[in-house]
């Protein structure tokens, strides 16, 4: 047996031996250890004093003292008024509402109600703009148009447009249009919708 087998054997040995005595220390210190109790932990008792402490107090300040107003006097038409008699200054001063800017009225509302809907008795077809057709240009505008008890369009604007070079053919179509008017409970009554023209080179 060479010497490196020889020392490989005893180191193996001795490894084995010191497993085999650990593990009896640790049986017999778990068998001879004393079972642990656990005690309830208690805060010393300490004397403790107790101050009352009133609540603060705001004392409001003292107001000013104010003069007393001016007893007005009644007095007729034909009476004399002495030149000592003077009319106190009032508090607003209407020079200032002569400077102030004119608001303007708010714009009416864009909602008609109306039960029964405008029907399109008159048509027309927009003129569609030779620079459009050059440059073999299409789109869609969509024009809101108010019609009026009679049905006639009496204002037409611009809602969308796919191209700003269509907007006023879609508008002088639009109020060519003739409709029947909205009613309202039977009664005639203004009414404002949505027309669509699409410009197509296709037709």
């Amino acid at each position: 047996m060479t010497a490196r087998a020889e020392v490989r054997e005893r180191h193996t040995a001795f490894l084995r031996t010191a497993f085999v005595l650990a593990g009896l220390i640790h049986v017999v210190i778990f068998a001879f250890w004393p079972e642990y109790v656990p005690s309830v932990y208690e805060l010393p008792a300490a004397a403790m004093e107790w101050w009352e402490i009133e609540p603060e107090r705001i004392i409001p300040p003292v107001p000013k003292e104010t003069e007393p107003p001016d007893i007005p006097v009644q007095i007729a038409a034909g009476d004399d008024v002495d030149d000592d008699v003077t009319i106190p200054r009032t508090l607003v001063d209407y020079r200032d509402f002569l400077h102030r800017p004119v608001v303007a009225p708010p714009p009416p509302d864009s909602f008609i109600p109306f039960d029964t809907p405008p029907k399109l008795e008159v048509s027309a077809e927009p003129v569609y703009p030779e620079l459009a057709r050059r440059a073999e240009v299409e789109g869609m505008v969509v024009v809101l148009v108010t019609i009026d008890e009679s049905g006639r369009v009496i204002s037409a604007e611009v809602a969308t447009s796919d191209s700003s070079v269509f907007d006023e053919a879609a508008l002088a179509a639009a109020y060519k249009f003739v409709f029947r008017p909205a009613l309202q409970r039977d009664i005639p009554v203004k009414a404002k919708i949505a027309v669509r023209f699409r410009f197509s080179l296709t037709g």
